[in-house]
């Protein structure tokens, strides 16, 4: 051993180090430098690694200078020529500069793209609070919003107070902010929802989920104030009800009145209570649970998982609130909810059922219907179904007879005797056997029953025509006895699942066991099971059966560590004169043992390095035994013939290669690259490789550029891109942008871009658009680039390529994406509105390809104006896109949206982009900020005159009333909260429109929009009008009935069916014929609803007395139930 005075001579610190692996040279220099802090000599040791000029050395001298947070050295590596260093070297920086007087600003500003975004994140990992202060504006200022936000999170309090509302645009991982500022994140999350549209709410959840996830930890009152009070109040967003089960700790109260709110009231019916809640089911009274019962009474499917979640003993309470005992008398309730009923209630509503005739007259019901009841009750029916002749019915009353046992909790005995004739039945029929004892409560089988469970095993080991199928099941069986009994390894039923495993093992031939949860069962039950079939494993293997260890090992899984004797049949294995490779994979598995392993099999031969996890245990874990693999040498064994070099597939990773390592396993891939009757891939991979040791820089690459095939070349200079000295690949690329592969050079350029200083980009840049003669593709992708790597030079460089004359148009759509880089500069506006007004569609259309969130605030007005401009643009293609994209830039400017819009709309010359400004117009008045622009536009349609070419012509016929029907029809399809809102505007349209004669079906829908159907009052005081309308104009009698029929039935979620028979009474009862006739639509809902109770059953008989014919007509042709 080497004193570690003598270690700080670099040739001899390096000659102990070469006989070590990677993580070991990391170690000893790490301990070097712990043991020499404020050393000079230690320092000078770290200078002379760096100077060296390796990769290899300068990552030893960057880990021995982040243990004695040596800044010289650091500062010194950021100008190293090899890029991962100077990566790395940046990402150190925060942690080993400490001086405050230190010019970070000066550092940064020189740094490439990759060494920029690494100090970034490593400020923000290390928490260098003051760096990020420091940074920020500069940061801002140079290269926008996207990367100063990755700042934030470490930023004091007051700078994040005041530049959240100007990067929180930027922001996507808002985690580690939230964690620092909640109530920050919190104020600007519920300004946010406070500002956005009611159509924008629910993507603010969205863009703050991790957020919202990190509030309901610590903030949780917030979350759901904005919840309650913010919305989107008709449903439940996905990102806050993620959440639930926390927040519900905090506030019950406030958790329950977000599922029970009017507004949501479909979105519970048609998603039921969420998980969380249901796993939190205690935060809940049974007073709260018994509503919730009663809101989900529509949906019993929903109702089953939550009774299913409660206590057996509250369920009959809940169930009878839900559902009241003379308004069940009729109902269907699904199996599911019979399921998860107490054992008596279950047996009176089964028996119950059984008397409808719907279930009497269907056998399969009628059985299904059965097995619901208790076992002593149903058993004779269900017996005696089985003795039927055809076996899929047969083997289904098997099915229900168990079934009904396992939800009795009793009469296992019987049954099992029962079923013990299925011995020499179908296989069907004993595989549904099978899945329905497997599906039973293991508790449920007790020792007395072994002799009966053993005669059902038996006829599945001993039948001829066993499935996969059965025996699948009776594995399941055979487990969950197994999992059950795991702590009486002497009892019966634990041995009686140990022989049910043995019996289906020797049966076939083969281990078959599907794939189970090992880790549910202790190890010494685990090992008994292994001892079972263990035999039959050796067995296995002195026939040289491979495949029956190998399904055992890939069954077990990761079981296998815990089977001593099966790591001992895969042993026997790796002796065989051919070794599957799965055989090393399963032997391999153990980790503590592994490094151990390796070595043994590489002693034992070392063709066993063509084994892909022996390889990579050495590549990442033992790099000091690669050296004999990788020399050239030949390798011969049971495994490699010896014939030919074998090369390892390493890729990757050669960083933790010495580079001596790095220099001879290069002499084999430029072998492999430069030899022709190898394959395009090979070669390809071969280059690739090369291309990323950061200590050897290959000049064959040169030799394949000058090679006809174009695979090959465009291998090579891709692989040039990967280099660790981006700045020597760069003139190899641009010096092939004129030739036939200049695509493939441009795509490759970025890479090294992004790791070469930005002086060097931007001069590189400028003498690449400088060239007279450049492909198309090369100039636009330069173009990308200016605004990629934004710097002030660029933007310079920008302007003058857009400047130039006849500039092609797929780089003036470039020159446009760049510029959205800068937008806090006039200049990229100036361009922008060229391009807006630009005859060709394609420069148009570029525009429009931009998120609104993706912008400063301050930017989002004037962009919005282009895309106006845009909508104006002479392809009608073109604008309707416009206006498609026009609808996602509505907030704070409705009325420029709507105005816009509705001079589309109002335009009876152009037939081509209406549709589409129509729904940007709906998009604007959604919060009923622009009702005038809307009720000026109907009345504008209203009053327009036809022309004598637009009546009933072969092209167009009556443009500007289908355009009226239309508007008309979307206001009134709006949700139901946004109906609420928009109330004034239906009042001013139906003044605006009421006095038009043909106008009048469109009023009637209007009134319906503000309907109240759950308030009889209200519904009736907005359907007076129409009642009356209908009254002076019975031609619109069937029409109101329909509309009213439908317009009902869409809200049928919101509304109480004993609200709807009040409003039915008060129809009813009216003077007026339309008054009665509409009540009885009303009617037909209604009794769908409550199952034709006894109180809609007698108004319907009623109505069908009614002195007027024409609604005894009516009521005659509603029918209660169906022949």
């Amino acid at each position: 051993m080497i004193d570690n005075h003598d270690l700080m001579n670099k040739e001899l610190l390096l000659s102990e180090l070469d006989s070590l692996g990677y993580s070991d040279r990391m170690k000893r220099m790490a301990l070097l430098g712990r043991q020499h802090t404020g050393d000079a000599d230690y320092s000078a040791l770290l200078v002379s690694l760096l100077e060296s000029g390796t990769a290899y050395e300068a990552h030893l001298a960057l880990t021995g200078a982040a243990v004695v947070n040596d800044a010289r050295a650091v500062m010194l590596a950021l100008k190293h020529p090899k890029a991962g260093v100077r990566g790395r070297a940046a990402r150190l920086l925060p942690e080993v500069v400490t001086d405050p007087d230190d010019s970070i600003e000066a550092e940064i500003a020189m740094m490439s793209y990759h060494c920029r975004r690494q100090l970034l994140r490593s400020i923000v990992n290390t928490y260098r609070q003051d760096w990020a202060e420091r940074l920020l504006p500069l940061v801002l200022d140079r290269w926008g919003a996207q990367e100063a936000s990755l700042l934030l999170a470490v930023c004091s309090e007051e700078t994040v107070h005041s530049r959240l509302p100007q990067l929180g645009y930027a922001l996507h991982n808002w985690r580690l902010l939230t964690k620092n500022h909640p109530d920050l994140v919190a104020a600007y999350f519920k300004n946010a929802l406070q500002n956005a549209t009611q159509r924008e709410k629910a993507g603010v959840w969205w863009t703050l989920s991790s957020a919202i996830e990190v509030l309901s930890a610590s903030r949780p009152a917030i979350v759901l104030e904005c919840a309650l009070q913010l919305g989107p109040k008709e449903i439940i967003h996905p990102v806050l009800k993620q959440q639930l089960g926390i927040l519900i700790q905090a506030s019950p109260e406030d958790v329950f009145e977000l599922l029970t709110r009017a507004e949501a009231r479909g979105y519970l019916l048609n998603h039921g209570v969420p998980a969380g809640v249901l796993k939190k089911r205690k935060m809940f009274t049974i007073a709260q649970w018994t509503t919730l019962a009663a809101l989900l009474a529509d949906q019993p499917a929903h109702l089953a998982k939550v009774l299913d979640t409660l206590a057996p003993s509250c369920r009959e309470a809940i169930f009878h609130a839900a559902y009241k005992e003379d308004e069940r008398k009729t109902r269907v309730f699904p199996m599911p909810l019979l399921d998860v009923l107490p054992h008596r209630l279950r047996d009176k509503e089964a028996a119950r059922m059984l008397e409808l005739r719907d279930i009497r007259d269907d056998r399969e019901n009628m059985l299904e219907t059965t097995a619901r009841l208790l076992i002593v009750h149903a058993r004779e029916k269900l017996e005696q179904a089985v003795q039927v002749t055809n076996s899929d019915e047969r083997a289904a009353a098997y099915a229900h007879l168990i079934r009904c046992t396992a939800l009795s909790r009793s009469g296992m005995d019987e049954t099992l005797r029962f079923l013990t004739r299925i011995k020499n039945d179908q296989d069907p029929v004993r595989w549904q056997v099978m899945v329905e004892l497997s599906n039973c409560p293991a508790p449920m089988f007790k020792e007395e029953h072994v002799n009966d469970l053993t005669v059902l095993v038996d006829s599945v080991v001993d039948a001829r025509d066993t499935s996969y199928g059965t025996r699948s099941a009776t594995e399941k069986l055979a487990f969950a006895l197994l999992r059950e009994h795991a702590a009486e390894p002497k009892g019966v039923l634990f041995k009686f699942a140990l022989r049910t495993f043995g019996r289906l093992t020797m049966r076939d031939g083969q281990f078959a066991l599907f794939w189970m949860n090992w880790d549910s069962i202790p190890s010494s039950a685990l090992e008994a099971l292994f001892d079972e079939i263990y035999a039959f494993g050796v067995e296995a293997n002195k026939r040289e059966n491979v495949s029956v260890v190998l399904h055992m090992a890939d069954l077990f899984g990761k079981a296998v560590d815990r089977l001593p004797k099966l790591q001992l049949l895969l042993e026997e294995l790796l002796k065989a004169k051919v070794v599957p490779t799965q055989v090393v994979h399963y032997w391999l598995a153990p980790y503590r043992t592994r490094d151990a392993r390796v070595r043994e099999l590489l002693d034992r031969d070392p063709s066993f390095i063509s084994f892909h996890d022996v390889f990579m245990h050495l590549h990442l874990k033992r790099q000091e035994w690669l050296t004999p693999f990788i020399s050239g040498q030949i390798i011969k064994g049971k495994h490699l013939s010896g014939k030919t070099i074998y090369v390892v597939p390493a890729s990757n990773g050669f960083h933790r290669w010495l580079p001596r390592q790095q220099k001879a396993f290069a002499s084999l891939l430029e072998r492999v690259a430069l030899d022709d009757k190898r394959s395009f891939h090979e070669r390809a991979s071969a280059m690739r490789s090369l291309a990323v040791m950061p200590d050897y820089r290959s000049d064959q690459l040169k030799v394949l550029l000058q090679e006809q095939e174009v695979h090959v070349v465009e291998a090579a200079l891709y692989a040039y891109s990967l280099w660790e000295e981006p700045e020597q690949a760069l003139p190899v690329l641009l010096d092939h942008l004129d030739g036939d592969r200049a695509c493939v050079a441009m795509y490759s350029i970025p890479r090294c871009m992004r790791r070469v200083r930005p002086v060097m980009l931007t001069s590189m840049l400028s003498d690449l658009l400088n060239r007279e003669k450049l492909k198309i593709t090369v100039r636009k992708e330069a173009v990308r680039l200016l605004g990629a790597y934004k710097s002030s030079e660029n933007m310079t460089l920008l302007i003058r390529e857009y400047e130039k004359p006849n500039v092609h148009k797929d780089v003036t759509i470039a020159i446009g994406h760049a510029a959205r880089q800068w937008l806090d500069d006039e200049r990229s506006w100036t361009m922008l509105r060229d391009m807006a007004a630009s005859p060709q569609r394609d420069v148009a259309r570029s525009l429009l390809n931009q998120y609104a969130g993706g912008l400063p605030v301050q930017a989002r007005s004037r962009y919005l104006q282009l895309i106006i401009e845009i909508a104006g643009h002479a392809d009608a293609v073109v604008a309707r896109e416009a206006f498609q994209v026009m609808s996602q830039w509505v907030n704070g400017s409705e009325e420029k949206v709507a105005a816009s819009a509705s001079r589309a709309i109002l335009d009876m010359e152009d037939k081509g982009r209406w549709r589409a400004a129509m729904d940007t117009l709906i998009a604007a008045c959604y919060d009923g900020k622009v009702n005038d622009r809307v009720i000026s536009v109907c009345t504008q349609l209203a009053d327009m005159k036809t022309k004598t070419e637009w009546n009933a012509a072969p092209e167009r016929d009556l443009p500007e009333r289908q355009r009226l029907v239309a508007l008309i029809d979307k206001l009134t399809s709006l949700p139901p909260n946004a109906r609420r809102v928009l109330v004034p505007l239906y009042t001013g349209l139906i003044d605006a429109l009421k006095s038009q004669e043909t106008l009048k079906p469109a009023v009637i829908k209007l009134y319906l929009a503000m309907v109240e159907w759950n308030q009889a009052d209200l519904a009736a005081l907005h359907l007076e009008p129409v009642i009356q309308l209908v009254d002076s104009h019975p031609y619109l009698l069937d029409y109101a009935y329909r509309q009213i029929t439908q317009a009902a039935s869409a809200s049928q979620a919101y509304w109480i069916p004993e609200a709807m028979l009040a409003l039915v009474d008060y129809l009813r009862n009216g003077q007026l014929f339309a008054a009665q006739y509409i009540g009885l639509s009303l009617l037909k809902i209604t009794g769908a609803s409550l199952l034709w109770n006894k109180a809609c059953t007698d108004r319907l008989r009623a109505y069908r007395n009614h002195e007027l014919e024409a609604i005894r007509l009516a009521a005659l042709d509603i029918w209660t139930v169906l022949e």
